[in-house]
């Protein structure tokens, strides 16, 4: 575990060039302590942002800290539960756009690929089964398309009747897979 004496660090997750900054820590926070608890390798890499110096806490020290001084454990608890707190909004919002894009990639592959089999129509329900995903998310999603004007919705039933539809349906997917702003 580390403790930023001075500087500042910058902790991003991320494999492959794609990386989220989990945040920018200043003198007094920590960093690293997940891993002294689970003893699983780390999740995060850390940057300094700035000549930074920072204290090496390892195991056998954390163990002794935790064991003299509950008020630390429950300091550090606090501090991980906002953590997670702030990490949520994120997971939901990705969460809700993968949904997305499985289900405007589902029904163009549905739809025949280059060469669109229309009119084309497809019972939410059954799509939220074909898909395994929850019925309000597929309900959500088509409800989006249509706002979109891509199609319509009749009895729970959604119908895409011209090609116009389906390149639509392509600009949403690449629109859903590219997140906000895209």
């Amino acid at each position: 575990m580390f403790v930023i004496s001075e500087g500042q660090v910058r902790l991003t997750i991320g494999t492959g060039g794609i990386e989220k900054e989990v945040g920018l820590f200043g003198p007094g926070t920590f960093f690293g302590e997940l891993s002294l608890l689970s003893e699983e390798p780390r999740s995060a890499t850390a940057t300094a942002a700035e000549d930074s110096t920072l204290l090496v806490i390892g195991r056998d020290v954390f163990r002794m800290m935790v064991q003299d001084d509950l008020d630390i454990v429950f300091r550090m608890m606090n501090i991980q539960g906002q953590r997670l707190g702030r990490t949520n909004p994120p997971i939901q919002a990705l969460t809700q756009r993968m949904v997305r894009v499985r289900v405007a990639a589902h029904c163009l592959q549905r739809l025949g690929g280059t060469d669109p089999q229309l009119p084309f129509t497809v019972d939410m329900q059954q799509l939220a089964s074909e898909l395994a995903v929850n019925p309000e998310a597929v309900n959500a999603t088509v409800t989006d398309l249509v706002q979109r004007g891509i199609g319509s919705i009749e009895d729970r039933r959604w119908s895409i009747q011209k090609r116009e539809d389906v390149d639509q349906l392509i600009a949403a997917l690449c629109a859903y897979a590219a997140g906000p702003g895209g």
